[in-house]
């Protein structure tokens, strides 16, 4: 049975997890490269971002495999995107408080 949703947004249950009220602020970086679309559909974004990290992680091992030790850079292009997926949710609370304060 659903919640119900007399609770303010930053208290509604996500998940299994409850969403708690942001204590700090999003990143300046996090305001720069996330836009009104990544926002409004954050977890398809982050389910594309996190593929798009295990594909860098296969073509990462390939290119390894074959002796193109190049291809290990591939592996911090993997670990950005993957963290970007983690905690865009977290910061999409942040990001919504900021944008209500700065609306009232």
């Amino acid at each position: 049975m659903r919640e119900s949703t007399n609770r303010p947004l930053a208290e509604r249950q996500q998940g299994n997890e409850s969403m708690q009220p942001p204590t700090k602020s999003a990143p300046w970086i996090v305001r720069r490269i996330s836009t009104e679309f990544g926002r409004r559909h954050v977890k398809g974004i982050a389910a594309v971002r996190c593929l798009v990290a295990i594909w860098l992680v296969i073509v990462g091992s390939i290119l390894c495999a074959s002796g193109h030790w190049w291809g290990a850079l591939l592996f911090a292009g993997a670990a950005l995107v993957g963290s970007l997926a983690y905690l865009m949710p977290r910061w999409k609370v942040a990001l919504d408080a900021e944008n209500a304060q700065a609306a009232r």
